[in-house]
This record gives structure tokens, C-alpha cells and sequence, in this order.
């Protein structure tokens, strides 16, 4: 739900509340589509809109003659919300003129004149590596190969939505990075051995830290982990220095600010704490943050010694 309002609003600007149906309306239908189908209401340009929920099983000929059947039912707008098909199906969609959202891909409503195509898959690839894709790789490169994992059994390894691995399954896949295979189950194929990944794809990486303060006091538990100079002496021959730096998921510092952890200025502050863009967890090893994130955190640092224990970081991975 949260990416059909997303796409959505990015596609065409306005914010939707999606609403449960009335029983008494939902009756109207066969019983055989109210247990194929979940449904919820909405409003699109001043119009009631009812949206239709197809799982991944289906034939376009029965989704038309059910959305047909639901359309007469409810006297109004019916759009069938789909997970990502191939690009054959939608055509005999579009073919069929069966209205469909196909969140961060396509949608297509004749009724309300809009078809909007490709729109989260554009031929001009970023420069930059989104924080999904980055984590997905990074997981691959050091945690597990996801090589003939399909995107269902990534997502619940990384945490991450079904619909934000497609759109990181993508990028890797335009960027030349690997390939999708599969017909139903999409998964990937990685060619390049990990450190040919890593030599492809590190110029597309970015820094993992969003933001970081200073605090005093101490915190501790599984969901902090030892990054910065910390990490780096702990993986190197550097020395380590007396502040200690700790690293946590997006969004986490609020729920870890007390009694206990006050921010502070940089002249008091005994702990410094990042917020990463991806859960360090994912990829952390004995409470200390990975290698890969480690050394993109430092790749511009321009201090000699840093240059030299980045080096032996990397050096000791493969």
C-alpha cells in the first residue's frame, strides 16, 4: 500500500487515502471474486475509485471479465492493482483496456485518461548507487551470494519492500552490473567474481553515513555498532582514539536519545553517532561495521595514514 501511494504521488502529484469498503457494498459481488480479490476505495480527480488487488496468479482474460463484473457491481471506477508482469502481459492489458497500477512500473487509466509508462526505470542511469541497491551488493559481496535468489527471499533478508529489491534489481541490471533471469521468479546472475564487483561498482557507491552528532553518556545493545577510526584500528594496524564512534539504522537515533545519551557539542561529547542510510546490521560482523561501508566512509579522506590502513582494509577481504 505504502508504494501505491508513493508511486502515485510522485506519478501525479496528489496524496491518496486509501479506505476499507462497506460489507453491505462488497456483497453485491460473486463470491467466488470476493475471495479472489481484496479491495479498498479511494479518490482520484474528485472521482470514487475502487482498487482491485490481483496476487500473482492470473490470465488477463479473467482479470478483465472479473474487473468488468466488479465495475457493474460497484457503478464506478475499478483499477486493478498488480505486482510487477512482463512487458507482453501489459500490453494485452492495455490491449484489453483494462485499467491497472503497477506500482513504481506503469499505470494505465483510461477512464481518467492517464497512461504512464516505465516511470521508475528511466534509460539514463544515476551517477550514484541508491542506498538499496548499494546494501544488496554489499550484502552480496560479504555476507551471502544472492546469486539465483528470487527478489521474494531478498527482501526478507535485507528488510527491505518486494517492490524496492525490484527497483534495485533494476538499476544493477541497467547499470551492467548483473542480469535478471527468470520468467516468474526474477533473480539475479552475478558474472564478475566479488572483487570484480566491487572494482565495477565502487565509483557508483556513496557514503552510508546521512548525518552523525555529537553526545555524552553511553549507549549499548545489538542495534549499535563501532564504525569510524573504531572500526578501522580494529580491522588495521591504526591507531584508535578515545571518542567512540557508533553507527545505527535510518531513523533509530530517536529512540535511543535519554537519560542516559544527550547530544552535546564536539568539546564535551564522548560518543559520536551516524545514521546510516541502510541498516549497518545487515552487514556488521561482531558489532563492528562492514569492511566495504567502512571504506567508503574514508575513501576521501586525504590523511596519509588513513590512505595506507584503507589499503590493508581492502587488502584483507579477498
Amino acid at each position: 500500500m505504502k508504494e501505491l501511494k508513493r508511486y502515485i504521488n510522485e506519478t501525479l502529484g496528489i496524496n491518496i487515502e486509501v479506505k476499507d469498503i462497506n460489507p453491505s457494498k462488497s456483497n453485491k459481488l460473486p463470491f467466488f471474486i470476493i475471495n479472489s480479490y481484496k479491495f479498498r476505495k479511494t479518490r482520484l480527480y474528485g472521482r470514487d475509485v475502487i482498487l482491485m488487488f490481483v496476487g500473482n496468479e492470473f490470465t488477463v482474460d479473467k482479470v478483465s471479465k472479473h474487473l468488468a463484473l466488479t465495475k457493474d457491481a460497484f457503478e464506478t471506477i475499478v483499477i486493478a492493482i498488480l505486482n510487477p508482469i512482463e512487458a507482453y502481459m501489459r500490453g494485452r492489458l492495455v490491449e484489453k483496456k483494462v485499467p491497472f497500477i503497477i506500482p513504481g512500473k506503469q499505470m494505465y487509466m483510461p477512464d481518467l485518461l492517464i497512461d504512464f509508462k516505465e516511470f521508475a526505470i528511466k534509460s539514463e542511469m544515476p551517477t550514484h548507487m541508491q542506498p538499496a541497491a548499494q546494501c544488496l551488493l554489499l550484502y552480496h559481496m560479504q555476507v551471502e551470494s544472492l546469486e539465483g535468489i528470487n527478489f521474494k527471499t531478498i527482501s526478507e533478508k535485507l528488510h527491505y519492500g518486494q517492490m524496492t529489491i525490484t527497483r534495485a534489481a533494476h538499476f544493477l541490471h541497467n547499470a551492467g552490473i548483473c542480469k535478471l533471469e527468470g520468467n516468474k521468479d526474477k533473480y539475479l546472475h552475478f558474472e564478475k567474481n566479488n572483487r570484480e564487483l566491487w572494482d565495477a561498482t565502487k565509483s557508483l557507491m556513496i557514503n552510508p553515513v546521512k548525518k552523525g552528532s555529537y553526545y555524552t553518556g553511553w549507549v549499548y545493545g545489538e542495534n549499535v555498532f563501532k564504525t569510524n577510526i573504531n572500526a578501522l584500528s580494529h580491522y588495521t594496524d591504526l591507531n584508535d582514539k578515545a571518542l567512540e564512534y557508533f553507527a545505527v539504522r535510518p531513523g533509530y537515533l530517536k529512540f535511543i536519545e535519554g537519560a542516559n545519551l544527550k547530544k552535546i557539542n564536539s568539546y564535551e561529547g564522548n560518543l559520536f553517532i551516524e545514521e546510516w542510510i541502510y541498516d549497518p546490521s545487515l552487514l556488521a560482523k561482531d558489532q563492528f561495521v562492514d569492511r566495504l561501508s567502512l571504506y567508503l566512509c574514508f575513501r576521501d579522506n586525504q590523511d596519509e595514514r588513513i590512505e595506507m590502513a584503507l589499503e590493508q582494509l581492502i587488502g584483507n577481504i579477498w
